[in-house]
């Protein structure tokens, strides 16, 4: 099982209200993209599905064990190697040294590393080779389940497309569940079962759209199409036209002493 559920999430942060009873749940298996204008909330339901953020009122029921977290940045520690920052969450637990290695290099492997590079710092890693670190790191801990958020949205559209193929061939491997943030359309149809649709003001989830086919089965034409179409659609209204150079973000510092916008 790797479903998660979210139900009534309240969260304020300085006495501003970020999200206000959101329900969303989540089937075993199902990769769902959640997209809306910048400011209405995405990341802090992320971070409170990864309990970094622990809502004011709400209940969560996680349907696994583990699971992971990508970050809309890839947050590698910037002193230790690619091969140490995907170690990382390993090295909190009790596990063996010989089987927090195999586990490390395993992670590697699946997200196409090189030997090479894993005894590289982060400068010395391309845009690419760090959201795969990022990615590996998700993943030594075996999860059942995957949080993303945002976490290509500074890359070149050639690199994000390669990073989204690397999602969907690792969901389709592994069978993991997921949340997917995003505020791009053509990812969220590319990559999930099921598109959910945050209300702008952070006021639950309005709705839900399914795009044809099952994710890394869609033909581009098909999510071209599907992009188009749902352009019109009255759920992505805010989505498509809210002036996003209008929205205030209010930020807050995470548990890990990490600044996020909401």
């Amino acid at each position: 099982m790797s479903g998660l559920t979210m139900a009534t999430i309240s969260h304020s942060f300085s006495a501003r209200r970020v999200l206000d009873t959101v329900s969303l749940v989540i089937r075993p298996g199902e990769l769902v993209a959640l997209v809306g204008p910048s400011g209405c909330g995405k990341s802090t339901l992320a971070a409170i599905a990864a309990g970094i953020v622990k809502p004011d009122q709400g209940r969560i029921l996680r349907q696994y064990q583990r699971h992971g977290m990508v970050f809309q940045q890839s947050r590698l520690l910037p002193w230790a190697s690619a091969r140490d920052n995907i170690a990382y969450p390993l090295t909190l637990g009790t596990l063996p040294r010989a089987q927090i290695t195999a586990r490390t290099h395993a992670a590697a492997q699946a997200v196409a590393l090189l030997p090479e590079d894993l005894d590289k710092l982060p400068a010395q890693l391309s845009g690419g080779m760090r959201a795969r670190a990022a990615i590996a790191r998700a993943l030594v801990v075996e999860p059942e389940f995957l949080i993303f958020d945002e976490p290509f949205a500074a890359l070149d559209p050639a690199l994000r497309r390669r990073m989204q193929d690397l999602v969907l061939s690792l969901a389709q491997a592994r069978g993991f569940g997921g949340l997917f943030i995003t505020h791009d359309l053509h990812e969220a149809a590319r990559l999930s079962h099921r598109i959910a649709v945050m209300d702008r003001q952070g006021k639950g989830i309005l709705g839900s759209l399914v795009p044809p086919g099952t994710p890394g089965a869609r033909s581009e034409a098909q999510i071209f199409d599907f992009t188009q179409e749902a352009r019109n659609h009255p759920l992505l209204h805010d989505l498509v036209n809210v002036d996003e150079r209008a929205v205030t973000l209010d930020c807050a510092c995470d548990t890990l002493g990490f600044q996020r916008c909401c």
